[in-house]
């Protein structure tokens, strides 16, 4: 699960750089106990290539986007790494008024008379966005992710580093998770961090230390990986190198046939699907269509 910050103003305890206006909103990795790009390494990515297309943020790893000018369309706001719809819920029209601080889509208020009713996930209804969230107080969290994180109102397992346990002492702000590692520096000797998975592991320095699984030694962060480029993963039914350098069906919608049933890229699974999101799915009569884990249904 990914989750991003609704504003450029932090809670205590977590800072801010860069201005609202057309960048990402990032968070200090000193705050979640690694190292920040004022004050050391940063995170595994910033080792030159680590991040393929994709771009390296020095507090996030790599991400999709760091300012306004790399998103377009109905995403066109860059919100910790990524393109959403929204930043605040002054971006949202008057039909969806509200900037949902977890998924920063616009939606209707769930505040007032004929407010929509919070059910599932997102249970509570948040007095100060008008957004239906996963928890307004760290009461609404479960034993797991007891804290309530205060900007995206979702319940999280860390907001900052001494949060976490010894085995896992940092916190990965980019989805507020306890982790071995942000960057190579938490490793001791001979080891790195790898940015997938956030663990220490042996560093490689050729192929010849890599093992089957992942044959392939990634020069920039010192990891053994499924692949570096497409011929790596010839032949088999995931036949496109990812920017994570494993091997998946799809990065792009043109990886998949268009008339093979699925023709939508769901590039968080690396899988071609039948839709994404509900508008991807027709509606017939009065059923309108939803999407369903990547399947289309009628409702």
């Amino acid at each position: 699960m990914r989750v991003h910050f609704l504003a450029c103003a932090f809670a205590v305890g977590i800072g801010s750089l860069g201005a609202c206006g057309g960048s990402s909103d990032t968070t200090l990795l000193s705050d979640a106990g690694g190292a920040s790009s004022s004050g050391g390494a940063g995170v595994a990515c910033a080792t030159a290539g680590a991040c393929g297309t994709q771009k390296c943020d020095a507090n996030l790893g790599c991400v999709q986007c760091l300012a306004d000018v790399d998103c377009s369309g109905g995403n066109p706001f860059c919100v910790r790494g990524a393109c959403e719809a929204c930043r605040t819920s002054a971006d949202c029209g008057a039909a969806a008024p509200v900037c949902a601080p977890g998924s920063h889509q616009c939606v209707r208020s769930c505040l007032g008379d004929g407010g929509v009713a919070c059910n599932g996930d997102t249970a509570k209804c948040d007095p100060a966005s008008g957004a239906c969230v996963e928890c307004v107080a760290a009461s609404d969290c479960p034993a797991g992710r007891p804290i309530c994180e205060p900007q995206t109102k979702q319940c999280a397992e860390c907001a900052k580093a001494s949060d976490c346990p010894a085995t896992k002492p940092r916190c990965d702000l980019r989805d507020f998770r306890c982790v071995e590692c942000t960057t190579s520096a938490d490793c001791g000797a001979g080891r790195t961090c790898d940015p997938r998975e956030n663990r220490c592991i042996a560093a490689c320095s050729s192929d010849a230390q890599c093992t089957p699984g992942t044959p392939k030694c990634n020069l920039p962060t010192a990891t053994c990986v499924q692949c570096l480029t497409a011929p790596d993963c010839a032949g088999t039914s995931t036949p496109v190198c990812a920017t994570s350098h494993r091997c998946v069906e799809c990065v792009t919608s043109s990886d998949c046939k268009a008339d093979g049933g699925a023709p939508i890229c769901d590039t968080g699974r690396g899988r071609c699907a039948e839709c994404l999101r509900d508008t991807d799915c027709p509606s017939s009569g009065n059923q309108k269509g939803k999407c369903d884990n990547g399947a289309c249904r009628l409702n």
